[in-house]
């Protein structure tokens, strides 16, 4: 597990010793078992108060109680990360709080150092999921227990799924495209929440390091603009020339893993922007 609280934040490689396990954005066709028809989430609306939530996911069940996480706040910039923030392959699925009559959204993410919460009338959008194996979604309009204060234009990203094992004696290379994803937003708030339009990445399966993750998105004034990272850790955080991201490998299958990629980026007119997106690769 790893926590973040400032920008200077080790980028060292979790070491996965889990045993073999068991994706918004656009979707992709492929096996059933890691890629659902379709990832378009449905507004769901519920007769209670507590939370506001836009979308659907199912249960994640996680492998053996552990779950892999992602937990990226509004804090997340192309300079690094102040604020709690981390990403996991080994979470307690029993810490995490998924609310089924919210549409499956999770109101508690947990690390093995400790748990933030939403704060209860705030929103939860970009509620998405496929299988039990991963869910997303964005905390916006409120606040948390950490002390993250969001506004309607700003939110803190997440997705929880089944950590996924992949061999270590791989070779090749796997393409990656977008399965789902938050909408992008504004670190600073000032403009409204976007969209991704897509990424790519390339999985290099003798190293597990994501080459090339290219991502496209609009939001404000700035259009169908474009941001790289060369190289980063598929299960760890990676800093420095314009883009921050912070990963973790999920899903059942090792053919074709999914990717949950949460991003820190700075755009000509818009400024900071962070999101979160599900690559799956095959």
């Amino acid at each position: 597990m790893l926590r973040l609280k400032s920008r200077s934040i080790s980028a060292a490689v979790l070491a996965l010793a889990l045993a073999g396990c068991g994706g918004g954005g656009s979707s992709n066709s492929g096996d059933k078992s890691t890629q659902p028809a379709n990832t378009t989430p449905q507004t769901t609306t519920t007769s209670n108060t507590d939370y506001s939530v836009t979308g659907t996911a199912p249960a994640v069940t996680g492998v053996n109680g552990i779950v892999a996480a992602v937990f990226a706040p509004d804090t997340l910039t192309s300079t690094g990360l102040t604020g709690d923030g981390f990403t996991t392959s080994t979470a307690p699925l029993s810490s995490q709080v998924q609310q089924s009559n919210y549409g499956g959204a999770f109101t508690t993410v947990a690390s093995t150092n400790g748990a933030v919460t939403l704060t209860k009338k705030s929103t939860i959008a970009d509620i998405n999921g496929a299988g039990g194996y991963i869910a997303i979604g964005r905390w916006t309009n409120g606040s948390d227990s950490s002390g993250g204060n969001y506004t309607a234009n700003q939110g803190a990203h997440y997705a929880i799924g089944a950590p996924l094992v992949m061999p270590t004696t791989g070779t090749g290379s796997l393409a990656c495209s977008n399965l789902m994803a938050t909408s992008p937003t504004s670190a600073a708030g000032n403009v409204a929440p976007g969209s991704l339009q897509t990424a790519t990445a390339t999985l290099d399966l003798g190293t597990l390091t994501i080459k090339n993750f290219s991502a496209t998105v609009t939001i404000g004034s700035d259009t169908a603009a474009t941001f790289s990272k060369a190289s980063a850790s598929s299960g760890g955080e990676a800093f420095g020339g314009g883009v921050t991201v912070m990963t973790r490998l999920m899903g059942t299958d090792t053919t074709k893993p999914l990717i949950a990629v949460a991003y820190g980026a700075k755009l000509a007119n818009t400024g900071d922007i962070n999101g979160l997106v599900v690559l799956t690769c095959q």
